[in-house]
């Protein structure tokens, strides 16, 4: 077995001579073994080792045992230990998270802080051929695409390793029994509340009954996976570049270029671009890709759908995002009251407005003879004689409109929002200058004819308008 664990490492190139290399330890056969052959061949493999033991609070004085006793079997070799103890039921019950989940959190949480403070550059786990059986079937159950089903990777990231990925359970049990390893046993794994568990306790032997090689048909199935995945990874990568955007915390993918691939490409780019703006793809499942990419290709131009964890995705036109539901959130301005010759300062709007009444002459400085209107968009001269009523600055409502500079008649905001293409989301957060439904200016975009100084106005209201 030793030798077939060397070759392992020696093939995969898991593992350099000078590594730090910190063992997670429960205590139970898979992690006691694995300490005990990194351990015995440290010195032949140029590395050298500690250990990492999380106390899960859950199991009472079993759990104070299981700490003890790998404490004691460090101990005894000088190997640096570590541990901490940590309360899971109150993590599950507080983030809403199966108590799998918490612990696996807070696991791989504790060996990264550990790694980081003390300076390992490799986590070592004791995941097997069996653990890599149970781990397809259930993403298969779940639902995954070929990314699941690769299955548990010999390295990851550089930093987590799995030595005895080449290994059956009964060869670690067995192993364990050779060099007398007296490892604990978890009462847990037998509990069928846990759906790791249930696959092993009860699916796993009905398949077994079929083929009792089934398990190493699996693990063999999850390499082949796992090469085209590799090959496709690169290729996805380069396509990626082109397509996804981030902005703040909005993430925006080219729909046209994405139009151009095949489907299966089409479809990994839209879980990256999940991937890109949340960081995980948890929840995640093939049915909401497919929903996705349904959309995506349909020729419907405005839409948005919910995924898990807050996430929206939404279609506006020509521009596909992903954001946050509480991103999206509108933000409606309430009406504040405008007066002349006074600087107002909304903080919470990030609007800075100048209002001030000015004369002909500098009003003539200021606009060439043959233009009724600066093209600066921020600065906007009206006739105060015309403003029959009291102005404000607030968000649309039902109702408004206007009758735009250089066009004929009377048009809604609502119509006009929708002729440029103005993101439906973002209506609400344009600031208008209005008196009554009546809109004088759609800061930053159009400007009310009907109001507009000329040279001949006699009193003339000067508004500017920094957006911060």
């Amino acid at each position: 077995m030793e030798k077939k664990v060397n070759n392992y490492i020696e093939e995969q190139g898991i593992l350099e001579a000078g590594d730090h290399i910190l063992i997670g330890v429960s205590g139970g056969a898979d992690s006691l073994a694995l300490l005990y052959f990194l351990d015995r061949y440290k010195g032949s493999l140029g590395v050298d080792i500690a250990v990492a033991h999380l106390h899960h609070g859950l199991r009472g004085a079993a759990a104070d045992a299981d700490e003890t006793f790998v404490r004691n079997f460090c101990q005894d070799r000088n190997i640096p230990f570590y541990s901490r103890q940590r309360n899971i039921q109150e993590i599950s019950s507080a983030e809403k998270i199966s108590i799998e989940e918490a612990g696996r959190n807070e696991r791989y949480g504790f060996f990264q802080t550990v790694a980081r403070e003390h300076g390992y550059n490799r986590i070592a786990l004791g995941h097997h051929i069996n653990d890599q059986a149970e781990t397809m079937l259930m993403r298969l159950i779940r639902g995954t695409g070929v990314k699941g089903v690769s299955g548990i990777k010999s390295s990851r990231s550089n930093l987590y390793i799995r030595p005895f990925l080449c290994l059956e359970k009964k060869e670690i049990i067995a192993y364990c029994a050779i060099h007398h390893l007296a490892y604990r046993t978890d009462a847990t794994n037998f509990q069928k509340d846990y759906t790791r568990n249930k696959i092993r306790l009860d699916i796993m032997p009905m398949i077994l009954e079929i083929n009792p090689k089934a398990e190493i048909h699996f693990n063999e199935f999850t390499k082949i996976a796992n090469e085209y995945e590799a090959f496709f990874e690169k290729y996805v990568d380069k396509v990626q570049e082109k397509m996804i955007s981030r902005k703040d915390d909005v993430v925006f993918l080219e729909r046209n270029l994405w139009l151009c691939e095949e489907a299966v490409v089409q479809k990994e780019v839209l879980r990256r671009l999940i991937l890109e703006f949340k960081g995980s793809l948890k929840e995640i499942e093939y049915n909401h890709i497919t929903a996705f990419y349904k959309l995506l290709k349909s020729e419907k131009t405005t839409w948005e759908i919910n995924f898990p964890h807050q996430i929206l995705l939404m279609r506006r036109y020509d521009r596909v995002m992903v954001t946050s539901r509480r991103n999206a959130e509108k933000k409606i301005m309430s009406p504040k009251h405008i007066f002349p010759d006074k600087t107002w300062i909304f903080a919470r709007e990030g609007i800075i407005l100048e209002s001030m009444l000015i004369s002909q002459e500098e009003f003539r400085k200021k606009i060439p003879f043959f233009s009724k209107e600066l093209e600066n968009h921020s600065e906007k001269y009206f006739d105060c004689d015309k403003i029959n009523g009291n102005m404000y600055l607030r968000s649309r409502k039902s109702g408004d409109f206007f009758y735009p500079s250089g066009l004929s008649g009377k048009k809604t905001i609502k119509k006009y929002f929708i002729d440029k293409k103005i993101d439906r989301d973002l209506r609400d957060e344009i600031p208008l200058l209005a008196i009554g439904s009546e809109v004088l200016w759609i800061i930053g975009y159009a400007i009310n004819e009907r109001y507009l100084a000329d040279f001949n106005t006699k009193n003339i209201l000067k508004v500017n308008v920094t957006l911060c």
